[in-house]
């Protein structure tokens, strides 16, 4: 039986080391590279092509805000590689935008994901979807999400639209400043304002239900 040509990144080496560990006691599975960063997984894509990537959702050392994006470029070099997200955000949000930018699944870092990495990837590899039980069930109860979140939007000010729709795009509060002709503090203000009632934490939940919804 042809192995399962595996690639894995994440910037944090003890998740690195942890789901190599478990990957190789898969006799079914090859685990072509390990990457830290961006440009190191980007530039081993392009010369090792694998079969399934596990990657982090979030890299400090990426620029853009979110794993989509991330998944766009990923797709671009290698466009057969099935994507399986690693992730602590794990938002019902976070997860709905990833699968329908094409992510192969998603898995939390908890115990939970960790147990089910190797059946992520098996299922991943043939071109199905893999979300463990409890990502599933969220999923499952996020009825009516759409409807909620379009209410959350109707909700923002134009200016509180306007500055978050540019953190989305991946500027700075001071060039959103600097172009809006406002002060660093009120750009501030008004982006925690708008996340506030979109009901996300982070920068990368902004950018997932805005790149989802909108």
């Amino acid at each position: 039986m042809k192995k399962i040509r595996l690639g894995i990144a994440d910037d944090h080496p003890f998740i690195l080391l942890g789901v190599e560990h478990i990957m190789l006691r898969c006799p079914d599975i090859e685990i072509c590279f390990k990457s830290e960063s961006i440009d190191h997984l980007l530039d081993q894509l392009a010369e090792i092509p694998v079969d399934v990537l596990l990657c982090d959702y979030e890299f400090e050392d990426d620029p853009n805000a979110d794993g989509l994006n991330l998944l766009d470029r990923i797709r671009r070099i290698c466009p057969a590689t099935r994507v399986v997200f690693l992730s602590s955000h794990c938002s019902a949000y976070i997860i709905s935008a990833a699968l329908n930018a094409g992510a192969a699944g998603f898995i939390g870092k908890g115990r939970e994901g960790l147990a089910n990495i190797a059946t992520a990837v098996r299922t991943a590899r043939p071109g199905n979807i893999f979300l463990p039980d409890s990502l599933a069930a969220k999923m499952q109860s996020t009825v009516g999400l759409t409807r909620e979140i379009d209410a959350s939007r109707s909700a923002l000010s134009e200016k509180e639209a306007t500055v978050v729709k540019m953190i989305c795009d991946g500027m700075s509060i001071g060039a959103i400043a600097k172009r809006l002709r406002r002060s660093p503090k009120t750009v501030s203000n008004q982006k925690n304002a708008g996340m506030k009632k979109l009901g996300v934490r982070n920068d990368v939940e902004l950018a997932a239900i805005m790149r989802e919804f909108c």
